[in-house]
């Protein structure tokens, strides 16, 4: 080695030694970009027991374990959602804090709900997709309405005499379509959350109701309930004797019902990508697609972007659907 090399090697050594500091102060720097300080809130717009809550509970744990953090479900009902998303919409934007919610509060309420509190675009950064949900028109074990036409021709006899509960804008909306569709006047009371339907179904308060078979299935399948249709394009597997909407008499009844998860607009786009990644790993676990598909619910994930262009799709879509049903802002 040279002199002059002698005297370059400190220099060397002083400039590895800084580019390695460097690279190890990026290397935190990222690892913070996308830390989540948990527990993790998932925020539910509906009560206990309804299909949101059931399927939030299936994921919830999964995703903890991938995060390496605790989950807590937070059951905010009531409001048709309003309450759930407004709390999410003006929580702290670092991950802790995510909503799981459906079309009600994110495509539905904006023709439903005049002056809404939150809008569904700019005040949530979207995280996945989780899937789609099946819902039936269902009634007592005990109802004497065997069909589709038998409750509609009741109501045609007697206006207002034919009630049904709704919980959410799914069955506000397709209870208001198929009266306005039938020429018939239903009597619409509001709940909650689908658990209070079916018991006051069980109880003789209510004729029928739209519900998801996440909250329905086990009166169902015990002979409690009885399904007169699905909200589908095509019939349910578990339940191949019930038709479709259409195959009962009444077309355009087959709107998506879905799931997606948010969080606060302003999250860090390193935390949501960290969360999406998780969470769409979770959402391909055999075990709980199969278990999903049991409670007719299809399960996938999707990126950010893809959850956030169908939000803006289902808004205008839905805008088509409460039109038809004849109900406007209140």
């Amino acid at each position: 080695m040279t002199k002059r090399d002698k005297r370059r090697a400190p220099d060397l050594r002083r400039r590895d030694l800084l580019v390695a500091a460097m690279a190890s102060v990026a290397c935190r720097a990222f690892a913070q970009a996308d830390s989540i300080e948990g527990p993790i809130r998932i925020v539910l717009p509906f009560g206990p027991g309804s299909g949101t809550d059931v399927y939030a509970r299936l994921v919830a744990q999964h995703l903890g374990a991938a995060l390496g953090v605790n989950t807590v479900i937070d059951n905010k009902p009531g409001a048709n959602g309003i309450l759930a998303a407004q709390a999410v919409a003006r929580a702290k934007p670092d991950g802790s804090t995510l909503l799981l919610t459906t079309n009600t509060t994110h495509a539905a309420n904006p023709h439903l709900v005049k002056d809404l509190p939150y809008d569904p675009v700019k005040d949530f950064a979207p995280i996945s997709k989780m899937g789609n949900l099946t819902f039936f028109v269902l009634v007592p074990a005990t109802s004497p309405f065997q069909t589709m036409k038998d409750l509609v021709d009741a109501a045609g006899k007697a206006p207002n005499s034919v009630s049904y509960g709704a919980a959410n804008s799914f069955g506000m909306v397709s209870g208001s379509k198929l009266g306005k569709t039938a020429g018939v006047e239903f009597l619409r009371v509001p709940y909650k959350s689908s658990p209070q339907i079916t018991t006051a179904l069980l109880g003789g308060q209510l004729q029928f109701a739209f519900v998801d078979m996440a909250a329905a299935a086990a009166l169902v399948k015990s002979g409690r309930m009885r399904a007169l249709a699905v909200l589908a394009d095509k019939r349910f597997p578990s339940l191949p004797d019930v038709p479709t909407m259409t195959e009962a008499g009444f077309p355009g009844f087959n709107v998506v019902a879905w799931f997606g998860m948010f969080a606060p607009a302003g999250t860090p786009a390193p935390i949501v990508n960290r969360i999406n990644k998780a969470l769409v790993a979770v959402l391909q676990r055999p075990d709980l697609r199969e278990r999903g598909a049991q409670l007719g619910i299809e399960i996938f994930g999707s990126t950010p972007g893809e959850l956030e262009d169908y939000v803006k799709s289902q808004i205008a879509l839905w805008g088509q659907f409460t039109a038809d049903a004849g109900l406007k802002p209140e």
